[in-house]
């Protein structure tokens, strides 16, 4: 099989760039493996204007029966094993054996999460423990929050948190340095703090109702935000694109990567505010540079 483009990953990255290149009228296919969603376990997409809480399956559905009204793009429901760089263009390796040629790659793979290793998280993961108030802050505003404090830019945060609610307790990773002025920041502004980190939460009726501590004492809670580290998908550490240092994958403001004919976008390259409209942007951004860039080329 051959194209022009291939699109490795269809979340939202993925599926904005294969709409722009569908109506541009760019033979594409988009690689669409059997790995979760990341955003699979919440209940709804937030702050999408014209879809707000609508749930992440149907507007994916949606922006796939949109693609495939074109003639130009494909879907290969396969995960993509190997990528080999060529004389012509790149080689897809796939999962069933089969392989695909393209001529231009378009990496949105996205990010897998690192939950820490809390008893009881995953079944309350994405619903009432969340990683961003932006997406779902609205929903438990003005109740009780924990804050899971294992890295440094959430101490930084608290200003921000308490824009949804003010009844906040921070449990602090005691590796984590806490300046006394920090400290008396957080106390001004009414937050507990626990000088340790849950090691379980236990749930009621599928929502949280409290996280469990190391010296056995358990404290009531509504809410918890966790904001976890990240890593890239495996598929990534056969190619050698440049990373930053905190372990995205630098492009220029076209999203090309510094590798010839290969672009990126959505999550993979960008650890800030990510959610489902900013990945839309930048899957439409990468489209429109591949486009020019293709047409330039002629």
């Amino acid at each position: 099989m051959q194209t022009q483009v291939a699109i490795v990953g269809s979340g939202p990255a993925g599926l904005a760039a294969a709409l722009t290149l569908s109506r541009s009228m760019i033979d594409t296919v988009i690689l669409n493996g059997d790995r979760p969603a990341r955003n699979a376990s919440s209940p709804f997409v937030a702050a999408l204007p014209g879809m707000d809480r609508r749930p992440p399956a149907d507007i994916r559905a949606d922006v796939r029966r949109d693609i495939l009204s074109y003639p130009s793009t494909r879907f290969v429901d396969e995960n993509v094993v190997d990528i080999r760089i060529g004389q012509q263009g790149f080689d897809l390796v796939l999962e069933n054996g089969s392989s695909l040629n393209a001529e231009i790659l378009l990496l949105a793979t996205g990010m897998q999460d690192i939950l820490p290793q809390v008893a009881g998280l995953e079944e309350v993961w994405g619903t009432s423990v969340i990683n961003c108030p932006f997406c779902h802050g609205y929903e438990w505003k003005d109740r009780k929050w924990g804050i899971y404090a294992h890295r440094p830019e959430v101490i930084d945060a608290a200003e921000i948190y308490r824009n949804w609610t003010s009844d906040l307790v921070y449990f602090l990773d005691p590796d984590l340095a806490l300046t006394e002025d920090r400290h008396r920041d957080l106390a001004a502004m009414g937050i507990a703090i626990e000088r340790m980190l849950p090691n379980a939460v236990l749930s009621e009726n599928g929502t949280l109702a409290r996280a469990k501590l190391p010296d056995g004492r358990s404290v009531p809670l509504d809410c918890m935000l966790i904001y976890p580290y990240q890593k890239q998908a495996d598929l990534l550490s056969g190619i050698n694109v440049t990373m930053s240092e905190n372990g995205y994958v630098e492009v220029d403001e076209g999203f090309r990567t510094n590798l010839p004919n290969i672009y990126a976008a959505g999550d993979l390259t960008y650890g800030g505010h990510q959610n489902t409209p900013t990945a839309f942007h930048m899957g439409n951004m990468a489209a429109a540079t591949i486009v020019m860039d293709l047409c330039f080329k002629k």
